[in-house]
């Protein structure tokens, strides 16, 4: 069965035994809860409320918080594994057990107190550094002044200034000030934008020496240092360096922290499970002695549940009561896939495209040939389907990859099969042909045009067959004929008189497809009217529907990429050897062979992105519009995070 038959379950137990049990369906991970509230009548809900609040959530999510920022923190402070490693190495793997005793043991909060007090520190440092940055800038800009601007303060008889005027008026200024009778002039800066001066003045003389100020909007120096700006800036330079090297020590300090990162990873895993409880507790039903628990359950999952109740909460402190689901709450009901090992990797095309109802049927099983086979021949090449499942499989092997990463290679690992058979069809070894072809790309062009067809054809008629006998099943008789069965008989017939028409021109074959087609069109039509309550209406329904026989020739016409796509693929790459022939053969085996390998890479890339994606597009659009609709959803488990870590199953070992 490809859709796992579910149970509506029932769980109670004593209030004492909450976070037990809710501990023992969270290590399951395959039952989802819901609100009671939503599948039973208000009379039952009259004894119990879910108005008892989560007390410690709070609690928990500040504490996944602290440590959520204190890994970050040593993340950006300590050496990653590169890609591969990660790929070689993989996730552990922790039974819920020890992922808890791991946290009890560890000095997880002193952990987080101490790098707590040097990300502090880091963060003064930081800040302490922009303000001794700014303060540099300063003292650079002003070094070449060999006194403090400060001491002239105390002259007696002379005024002196110090300040920066726009370098635009330099000229005039110069000659205003130079001007006045016994002033003096001392230029410290010239840029761009601005210059400084040093204007002396006698004091007699001030106030015609402010009015030049005043004129060309001199800004007077503020200087708050006691030492010359060249001898100051040493002094920061030097509480740069200092800073800077307390900060290296710091970070080297973090550096040792390196091996307590497994232990924030799993705290953060710890945590956030926790407070996953305390959402789940939202869900339940409470009473004054007991609460209750509802969900979604694969009926084969139950020795499972009961096991790991047992474990956690005792034999005699729970009830466990697994009902038939009711066919008026089929529309809630998530779904789970259930399909061999061969057809589940292929379940991720149909999850794209849309879980099924759970009375619907899992259209992945029949799909799954015509996929395998389409993508196969829009890809074929037998170098470049050897290259694939050698990759593939090796890659399964060296690497742990993550559990979709995981199906996603072993589908391509099976579609590789596919390639090399069509390579073999074709005789195509990365492009050049083989001692044997039972196909040409460039001598049978029409042949493959008209196989492309025919497995359009095949999978048109096994579409509608397989709509007609799920109306069927489902009570829809008219339906299940008009919508299904009878286009399948009228393609049969259609195809039938094609055949006999190219072949063996026989009348009785002949007559036989024409009676298979009339008979079911006139079916269509009476069908129609008959389920019709206007019969007039009916009969203009009917004949609309037989107008509908046109998409059928667009189907048909989409199926053509199958020849489209293989042939491009594979003349591209015949074009791509031609290139590399026209090399001398010294530069054919040298420049020519990373040539070869650059060119086919690319077009090995770009075949199987299109075989995937057109393949897909055969299945969604020409395969599933005749039989399958979509509209359910996946079971969302109360679960672990598993961000870091996998949870290890000890029920089904």
């Amino acid at each position: 069965m490809a859709i796992a038959k579910m149970k509506q379950m029932t769980l109670l137990a004593e209030q004492e035994n909450k976070d037990s049990l809710l501990k023992a369906v969270q290590e399951l991970q395959k039952l989802e809860m819901v609100e009671l509230s939503t599948l039973e009548d208000s009379e039952f809900l009259d004894y119990y409320s879910t108005d008892i609040a989560p007390q410690k959530r709070v609690e928990y999510e500040e504490k996944l918080k602290e440590i959520q920022a204190t890994l970050n923190f040593l993340n950006q402070h300590i050496s990653q594994p590169g890609m591969i490693a990660k790929l070689r190495k993989g996730r552990e793997e922790y039974t819920l057990e020890e992922l808890e005793n791991h946290v009890f043991h560890s000095d997880l909060d002193h952990t987080i107190v101490e790098l707590g007090k040097i990300e502090k520190r880091l963060v003064e440092l930081d800040q302490m550094k922009k303000n001794l940055g700014e303060k540099e800038e300063f003292l650079r800009k002003w070094q070449n002044m060999t006194f403090n601007p400060n001491d002239l303060k105390t002259f007696q008889l002379m005024s002196g200034t110090v300040g920066s005027i726009a370098s635009g008026n330099v000229e005039s200024f110069e000659k205003e000030v130079e001007s006045i009778e016994n002033s003096y002039l001392e230029k410290i800066f010239h840029y761009k934008d601005e210059a400084s001066y040093l204007v002396l003045v006698p004091k007699k003389l001030n106030s015609l020496m402010e009015e030049i100020f005043e004129r060309f909007q001199l800004s007077r120096l503020s200087y708050s240092y006691k030492l010359t700006p060249l001898n100051e800036l040493k002094v920061v330079l030097k509480e740069v360096s200092d800073l800077r090297k307390e900060e290296d020590k710091l970070k080297d300090t973090i550096k040792a922290f390196k091996e307590k990162a497994i232990d924030l990873q799993l705290g953060e895993e710890y945590y956030y499970n926790l407070v996953e409880r305390e959402i789940g507790k939202t869900l339940l039903l409470n009473g004054s002695d007991l609460f209750i628990l509802n969900g979604w359950l694969e009926e084969e999952r139950i020795p499972e549940l009961n096991s790991l109740l047992d474990e956690h909460v005792g034999k005699d402190g729970y009830v466990v009561i697994a009902d038939e689901i009711k066919f008026k709450n089929y529309a809630k009901v998530p779904v789970v896939l259930k399909n061999n090992k061969l057809v589940k990797p292929f379940e991720s095309i149909t999850e794209m495209y849309s879980m099924p109802k759970y009375d619907d049927v899992d259209p992945t099983p029949f799909m799954m040939p015509f996929y395998f086979v389409f993508f196969g021949m829009m890809s074929a090449d037998l170098g470049y389907g050897i290259l694939l499942w050698a990759a593939t499989l090796i890659g399964s092997k060296v690497f742990k990859f993550e559990k979709g990463m995981k199906n996603f290679v072993q589908l391509f690992h099976y579609l590789s099969y596919s390639v090399i058979a069509w390579g073999f069809i074709y005789g195509s070894f990365f492009g050049y042909d083989l001692p044997f072809q039972l196909l040409s790309i460039t001598n049978d062009v029409i042949t493959i045009l008209i196989l492309s067809v025919v497995f359009g054809f095949i999978q048109l008629v096994y579409g509608l067959l397989l709509n007609g006998g799920l109306k069927w099943r489902k009570q829809q008789r008219s339906s299940s004929y008009i919508d299904g069965t009878a286009w399948a008989l009228i393609l049969l017939g259609i195809g039938l008189l094609v055949i006999n028409m190219v072949l063996w021109n026989n009348d009785l074959l002949q007559m036989i497809s024409l009676v298979v087609i009339i008979a079911n069109v006139i079916g269509i039509i009476l069908v129609t009217m008959l389920a019709s309550d206007n019969k007039v209406m009916g009969f203009g329904l009917g004949l609309y529907n037989i107008y509908g026989a046109t998409n059928y020739v667009g189907d048909l016409v989409s199926y053509t990429r199958l020849m489209a796509l293989g042939v491009s693929g594979g003349s591209i790459a015949v074009a791509f050897n031609s290139i590399v022939d026209i090399f001398p053969p010294v530069m054919k085996f040298t420049i020519g062979a990373l040539l070869f390998i650059v060119l086919h890479a690319l077009n090995i890339f770009l075949t199987y992105l299109s075989a995937y994606i057109h393949t897909i597009r055969l299945q969604y659009v020409e395969f599933f519009g005749k039989f399958y609709e979509g509209g359910g959803r996946s079971l969302n488990p109360f679960k672990t995070f598993e961000k870091h870590i996998y949870l290890k199953n000890r029920t089904n070992k």
